[in-house]
């Protein structure tokens, strides 16, 4: 099989399967292929939001000591190898048909996320020092939560995926919780209900709890804790919580791998993570919000850019998954749109256009419906006066597609 039979195979599992929580398949796949991920020394990441950007910057600053870093996050942004990087390199099209081809004999009832968490493992397996590892959907019942990492790190919690993970923030957080181990520490930004959850959780497992340090900025600059003047290569206020998470996950790597205090600031000043509140030109802005707590944090930098005159107008762009909160989605980002247009990314998983419309109160804002991210993206362009921001969100394929098409 070549690269694009093997991708075409992967996405007929995602159609056809979907998701499905439980660790029973991926661990009758992991054992048919001799438990790679036993051997891997990992960072488990879970959360609702920046766990992309912490694996992102824990990793630039394992890299600047010197080490060989794996990390396996989705979704990918622009191509399925985006999922996996050594040391900034993403994996080659020849490794992942070799893996694929491994596991190819062994899949049953995998679904495609079970398959290629297998395929990850079997990829980093003697090849890194580090993997740093980003959880799929919730924790607990997660295809990543079969390892037993150095670290479990929660960023946050709040409402998702409700129909997978529960109704309340409680049981959330008890589904995220669900990736601290006996024994292992634990580090979080987690705040009230949930945190008292993964207090409780870590009393029972008897894990050290650490809380994110505290942060605050000034001139461009930023302190936490006992590490001042820090840097970050990543635009946006909320990215200081995500930078507070990881030195706190460095400092307790640090019991046992003793990083010096000049390598992690120079991880944070180079930590590439794209499509993060991202300027790909003057006056287009990229971000990967596609959940309501997500778009919370994006309106607050919106403000920020507004105060400061960044901006006149704000033409949205936006094309949302079928599996979110769309009604609370849109009634977050609309009072800052005086434009928007609707559109459709390439994924079975992405809702109708028309959809979405029924949720927007003001329907004069809306000024375009398009099924083609790139097509939207033109008409933006076209109606954008001096002065105007366009800004694209919604998800991450929304975003990836708008990236790529910038290169191609």
């Amino acid at each position: 099989m070549d690269y694009d039979k093997v991708i075409g195979y992967l996405y007929s599992l995602e159609r056809k399967k979907g998701s499905k929580l439980g660790l029973e398949n991926i661990k009758k796949l992991l054992k048919k292929i001799n438990n790679p991920e036993k051997s891997l020394k990992c960072i488990h990441v879970a959360g609702t939001n920046g766990k992309g950007s912490v694996c992102a910057m824990i990793s630039s600053v394992l890299q600047e000591a010197g080490y060989k870093v794996g990390m396996y996050t989705s979704p990918h942004l622009e191509d399925f190898r985006d999922r996996f990087f050594i040391n900034n390199k993403k994996i080659s099209k020849k490794d992942v048909v070799r893996c694929f081809l491994k596991v190819k004999k062994f899949i049953d009832e995998q679904t495609f996320f079970e398959v290629i968490t297998a395929m990850a493992f079997l990829y980093f397996k003697g090849k890194v020092d580090f993997l740093v590892l980003e959880v799929g959907l919730g924790g607990r019942l997660d295809a990543t939560n079969v390892v037993k990492p150095l670290v479990s790190v929660i960023t946050n919690v709040d409402i998702e995926h409700t129909d997978f993970l529960g109704k309340s923030i409680e049981k959330i957080a008890y589904e995220k919780a669900g990736i601290i181990k006996e024994n292992i520490p634990v580090v979080t930004a987690a705040k009230g209900k949930p945190l008292l959850v993964i207090k409780k959780i870590c009393k029972n497992r008897n894990s050290r709890l650490f809380i994110n340090k505290k942060y605050k900025k000034s001139n461009g600059k930023f302190d936490i804790g006992h590490y001042k003047n820090l840097k970050l290569n990543l635009n946006g206020n909320f990215q200081l919580e995500n930078a507070s998470i990881t030195v706190t996950t460095i400092d307790v790597l640090n019991q046992y791998y003793k990083l010096k205090i000049k390598k992690i600031k120079n991880g944070l000043k180079k930590v590439k993570w794209a499509g993060r509140f991202e300027f790909i030109n003057k006056n287009t802005l990229v971000d990967c919000a596609h959940n309501p707590a997500a778009l919370k944090v994006l309106t607050k930098e919106l403000k920020n850019l507004k105060k400061e005159k960044k901006f006149k107008k704000l033409i949205l762009i936006i094309g949302i998954l079928n599996d979110k909160d769309i009604k609370k989605m849109i009634k977050i980002i609309e009072p800052f749109s005086d434009k928007i247009i609707l559109t459709k990314p390439e994924t079975p998983r992405a809702e109708e256009p028309l959809k979405i419309k029924k949720f927007i109160k003001n329907k004069n804002k809306i000024k375009k419906i398009s099924k083609d991210v790139k097509k939207a993206v033109k008409y933006a362009e076209k109606i954008a006066e001096k002065g105007d921001l366009i800004l694209v969100t919604g998800s991450c394929f929304v975003v990836g597609e708008v990236m790529k098409n910038k290169k191609n």
